[in-house]
């Protein structure tokens, strides 16, 4: 199960936007490959009674890279913020609200895409400079009271995605949406 034919990149960065790139570029692509053949119901379902849902979880991670490849780099978010995902803050998985009125598939994949145009555009307009301070959205406490760089915000949010991609091939397998075929490939190499 690969999003597009089976083509692995070869990855040769010789700085570090272009090993941002690649991060951004495999998070992005393997958030892809995790719902892209869902119906809405297997996302919205709860396999684990005691877990998130597919969409859940997708939903967090969107917000978090909208906040950390767009809002910290551009200043400004490029998605609407939906409150409801913020699960460290609120982490209980059967609130009525993270129940209802929830996003498609459709819908997350469009999410996915207008993240992906925006993130690798702000971090193409990054200078190296740029990448080892504070960039946009500089009286934010990401970067005032963490002392954070613009490059951390990158990784962050990509093994963010990672550890959260994690989770939702775990759901998937206990729905049984994991056969033979039903894996993510290698996409850099």
């Amino acid at each position: 199960m690969v999003v597009g034919k089976f083509k692995p990149k070869a990855s040769k960065p010789d700085d570090l936007k272009a090993c941002l790139a690649i991060g951004l570029d495999e998070a992005l692509t393997a958030l892809e490959e995790c719902i892209y053949d869902l119906t809405d119901e297997q996302a919205w379902a709860r396999p684990s009674p005691d877990r998130h849902s597919i969409v859940t979880i997708m939903m967090h991670v969107i917000g978090n890279f909208d906040y950390h490849a767009c809002l910290l780099q551009t200043g400004k978010r490029c998605l609407e913020h939906d409150y409801r995902f913020d699960i460290n803050d609120k982490p209980e998985p059967d609130r009525p609200d993270r129940q209802e009125n929830l996003p498609t598939v459709r819908e997350m994949l469009d999410r996915l895409g207008t993240l992906r145009a925006t993130s690798m555009a702000s971090l193409e307009s990054a200078t190296p400079e740029d990448l080892c301070g504070p960039r946009a959205a500089a009286d934010t406490h990401w970067w005032q009271e963490h002392h954070r760089t613009s490059a951390s915000a990158y990784t962050r949010v990509t093994w963010h995605a990672m550890a959260h991609i994690r989770q939702i091939w775990a759901l998937r397998g206990l729905m049984g949406l994991a056969d033979k075929h039903g894996w993510p490939q290698q996409h850099y190499h």
